[in-house]
């Protein structure tokens, strides 16, 4: 079991759960993805996790680089906190859900939701970093011609060049 953390400051908080080898492969290829990076081989990709697995394993903590972003890969320190796959509870009629009782850690997948999530983050820097606006996706050069505003901004008062 890994904890694995994805160092970009909008997901500082937050540390993903790889049970496996195939886990923390799926989510360095999704990381990738998430950047619009593909790895030149599926054997590129095996022996990059391989490698960072071992450096995790033997010097407790793995860095790897893909694209532009950095993975920390560190065996889990206590892996039966990760052990649930749930149990009845024997509140069930009284208002409980029918599994997991609340005690447990429920393991944080890099799932799908998660690399949309970040692609959308990084897409969003890419704009600003361009001189574009992130809250309405509007590219740089690409404002009002009348007024020089965003679509965040209301444009009520200015006078809109005629269509060609």
């Amino acid at each position: 079991m890994y904890e694995v953390t994805i160092q970009h400051p909008s997901l500082a908080e937050k540390t993903f759960t790889a049970k496996d080898g195939g886990e923390l492969r799926t989510l360095i290829y999704r990381v990738a993805r998430a950047q619009g990076h593909e790895f030149a081989s599926t054997r590129d990709l095996i022996v990059e996790t391989g490698g960072v697995r071992s450096r995790a394993d033997i010097e407790g903590v793995g860095l790897i680089e893909v694209a532009e972003l950095t993975v920390q890969v560190k065996p889990a320190e206590n892996e039966s906190d990760y052990a649930c796959e749930g149990h009845e509870s024997v509140y069930v009629g009284l208002g409980e859900a029918a599994y997991c009782d609340g005690r447990c850690v429920r393991r944080t997948v890099f799932d799908w939701a998660a690399m949309a999530y970040l692609s959308c983050v990084l897409d969003d820097e890419d704009l600003e970093e361009s001189g574009g606006c992130s809250d309405c996706g509007l590219e740089a050069g690409d404002e009002c011609a009348a007024c020089g505003r965003c679509n965040c901004d209301r444009h009520d008062n200015c006078t809109r060049p005629k269509g060609r």
